[in-house]
């Protein structure tokens, strides 16, 4: 398993901005976690469901996993962003 840190891990809440992610060639919905370098990712269950009625269910997938910034910070620092030049 890959560092859990790094700009290769991403998490849907981590402050660098709106993301898709490629599994496999085909855009996938509702990544909560992926790391790039591991080829893994967390995906919520489509439709949202949820098995104890206080969690959404998740699965995680396996392959080769790109992620596309759309969005927000392109660097953990902060210091770009995604089509502007950088931050004063």
């Amino acid at each position: 398993m890959s560092d859990q840190s790094g700009e290769h891990v991403h998490y849907w809440d981590d402050g660098r901005g709106r993301r898709e992610v490629i599994i496999d060639g085909q855009r996938v919905d509702g990544v909560r976690y992926c790391d790039t370098k591991a080829g893994i990712a967390v995906v919520l269950d489509a439709p949202l469901k949820s098995t104890d009625g206080e969690h959404v269910d998740f699965h995680p997938v396996w392959g080769e996993i790109r992620v596309i910034y759309c969005g927000g910070y392109t660097g953990a620092n902060k210091t770009s962003r995604m089509g502007e030049g950088p931050i004063q």
